[in-house]
């Protein structure tokens, strides 16, 4: 009897040595906790931001009663609202080859959508300009309206395509015949 407690005893003791070291060994394995930092949030380059002033040279070719060239300078400022939203005025003085509108200048306002370096635009507003008609020639205000599509070509220089309707009422002596042109332009702008 004293045999099998002294190997109990014993037995009992190596078990519990080797559940001891065994968990001690186990904790020693345990690798220990490591912090790491969240990822960094992706913050792109900022999109190209159609605000400030600008002014540029801008010609073409307009077509009504009588056709002919155009040339001119324009200026204005835009206001990028948000994102995609632009708004604006800008005013343009032109000199013309046609017979019938020599010169002409407009002040409009401009509503636009842009794409980073793109902007598709409406523009309306008033237009004044020299008519000459059968042996005489006025002055007139009118109205003007049209669309286009301007793109930065670098962070300071924009080009841009446009089409224009202008009306500055009828040709002074020639019986009511209208003044009204089409006209489509392009032009090169540099922003301040």
């Amino acid at each position: 009897m004293q045999r099998i407690r002294t190997l109990g005893a014993s037995l009992g003791a190596s078990l519990l040595a080797t559940v001891a070291g065994a968990g001690f060994a186990s904790a020693a394995d345990l690798s220990q906790p490591s912090y790491n930092p969240p990822p960094q949030a992706y913050s792109p380059a900022p999109a190209w931001s159609w605000t400030g002033p600008y002014a540029g040279l801008t010609g073409g070719y307009g077509w009504a009663n009588t056709s002919g060239f155009i040339g001119g300078a324009y200026a204005g400022y835009n206001l990028q609202t948000n994102r995609n939203l632009v708004v604006g005025f800008e005013g343009d003085v032109t000199a013309t080859s046609k017979s019938t509108n020599p010169w002409d200048a407009t002040f409009r306002g401009r509503l636009g959508y842009a794409w980073d370096r793109f902007m598709l635009y409406g523009t309306a507003g008033v237009a004044v300009g020299g008519l000459n008609g059968a042996g005489a020639s006025s002055t007139s205000i009118g109205w003007v309206g049209g669309v286009g599509l301007e793109a930065a070509l670098t962070d300071k220089v924009t080009g841009r395509i446009e089409y224009r309707h202008t009306d500055l009422g009828t040709l002074p002596g020639a019986g009511g015949t209208s003044s009204a042109s089409n006209d489509f332009l392009v032009g090169v702008g540099f922003k301040f």
